[in-house]
């Protein structure tokens, strides 16, 4: 089903970054980087850092999307340091997640292969797998107690998830019958996984649930609508789903205790066409995207999940 290219030679680029611009932060805790992407950037809690990773706009100047893949890291998701650049490159953005004592990163190729790669310290990064799936979006990949789960929407729109015990193998493929015309989020929460996605042709976001990733049930179709993916993420006792507004791409989050009751919705004045993504890393949970416009790399953060 994949290959192994172990131990192999990555072109790395470190710099320090200055990454903040002089009106970067404010009371509620924003911060814009001046990294630019023309999709938003992942997020995971690793040792006692927040790592960030995104996809450069390399491709933009010669007419097309993506470009190679970084990696930056923090210690409360406000200053921004160490920047990694990879040999590696994806027309999408990649997802990020610690699992076992390993950082491990899931993109699109270029051949639209999906590929996972893993660092211990977010520096040094080996043990590539290119695998025979293909997608012509963005993978995600999660952590549940033993295992790594690996989601993404086939080619054929349908939803697909791999699982594996160690990051290397992988197997399990289970394929929704759910179709959509975005990357899905995926995300653990009380010992369950939980999926959402947008549906294709009525934009509604919808949410499942499973206890073992395989048997999926419990599906809730929301009146929200999104013409992108939605961000899920577990903090505090309850599920938030971010979402980018269909008519006015403002940033929209709501918040369930069990995945099927949402409310408490919040509307941000903060803009963006692309996927939000919502993370809990440590206290806090964390809100990015790309700014519509400027292209640049934003984060929100919050102790509560309502004041960002």
């Amino acid at each position: 089903m994949f290959k192994r290219v172990s131990a192999m030679t990555l072109g790395i680029g470190l710099a320090m970054l200055a990454a903040l611009s002089p009106d970067s932060l404010a009371a509620q805790g924003k911060a814009t980087l001046e990294e630019q992407s023309q999709f938003g950037p992942a997020l995971t809690y690793h040792g006692t850092r927040i790592y960030m990773a995104w996809v450069g706009r390399d491709f933009k100047n010669a007419g097309g999307t993506g470009g190679k893949l970084n990696i930056m890291r923090s210690d409360a998701g406000i200053d921004w340091r160490a920047k990694i650049t990879l040999e590696e490159t994806s027309e999408h953005p990649p997802s990020i997640t610690s699992f076992n004592g390993y950082l491990y990163m899931a993109w699109t190729g270029r051949d639209q292969k999906i590929n996972i790669i893993r660092s211990d310290d977010g520096i040094d990064w080996r043990a590539k797998i290119t695998m025979e799936e293909r997608s012509d979006l963005e993978p995600g990949i999660v952590a549940l107690d033993d295992r790594l789960y690996l989601v993404w929407r086939g080619r054929d729109d349908k939803i697909n998830m791999l699982q594996s015990r160690d990051g290397i193998d992988w197997g399990g493929k289970v394929t929704l019958e759910e179709r959509t015309r975005d990357r899905p989020a995926l995300t653990s929460h009380n010992g369950r996984l939980y999926i959402s996605w947008t549906g294709r042709g009525d934009e509604k976001i919808n949410v499942m649930r499973s206890s073992d990733g395989i048997d999926w049930s419990g599906k809730v179709i929301l009146e929200e609508q999104s013409n992108v993916g939605p961000g899920l993420s577990s903090f505090k006792g309850n599920l938030f789903l971010a979402w980018t507004g269909r008519s006015d791409n403002k940033l929209n989050i709501m918040r369930s205790s069990d995945g099927i009751d949402w409310r408490a919705k919040i509307i941000l004045e903060d803009t963006t066409r692309e996927s939000p993504i919502i993370t809990a890393l440590g206290d806090r949970i964390f809100l990015a995207w790309t700014g519509r416009g400027n292209e640049k790399l934003n984060i929100r953060r919050s102790s509560d999940g309502i004041d960002f």
